[in-house]
């Protein structure tokens, strides 16, 4: 039982942080990468950090500041908080959208990101589509 919450949470948190960003794709027609081609540019557009009060660290176990974990994974989990500010700061001088919601937002966000996905399975096979819900 501890197992599957621990598993759990860590499953709630990879989900908020990853399922609703853009991914990186291969390149368009022309040979220029949709989502940046450098290691920098590739990790904050694909992160999400959840916003949360200091007290509700231990919850989240670091795992809230998903960009500078990409980023910088050796940061030890004791200087995130001190070190978002930090990366915030870099992503807005070089106009790339760092990403940092509250809690609910990221789930808001992962609901709208999973019935996209649904409604595209729709389009691209009704037999998909009818197999994801158990319907036929």
């Amino acid at each position: 039982l501890l197992s599957h919450a621990v598993a759990g949470l860590l499953n709630v948190q990879i989900t908020l942080s990853h399922f609703s960003q853009p991914i990186f794709d291969s390149p368009d027609k022309e040979g220029v990468a949709k989502y940046g081609g450098d290691f920098f540019t590739r990790n904050v557009i694909s992160s999400l950090d959840v916003a949360c009060p200091t007290y509700l660290d231990w919850f989240h176990g670091g795992l809230q500041f998903q960009t500078l974990h990409h980023c910088y994974p050796r940061i030890g989990r004791q200087h995130l908080r001190k070190t978002e500010p930090l990366i915030a700061s870099l992503c807005k001088k070089h106009s790339l959208p760092y990403s940092s919601k509250p809690f609910w937002d990221c789930n808001v966000d992962i609901v709208k990101t999973l019935k996209s996905a649904a409604l595209d399975a729709r389009k691209w096979s009704p037999l998909i589509y009818e197999s994801m819900c158990a319907q036929g």
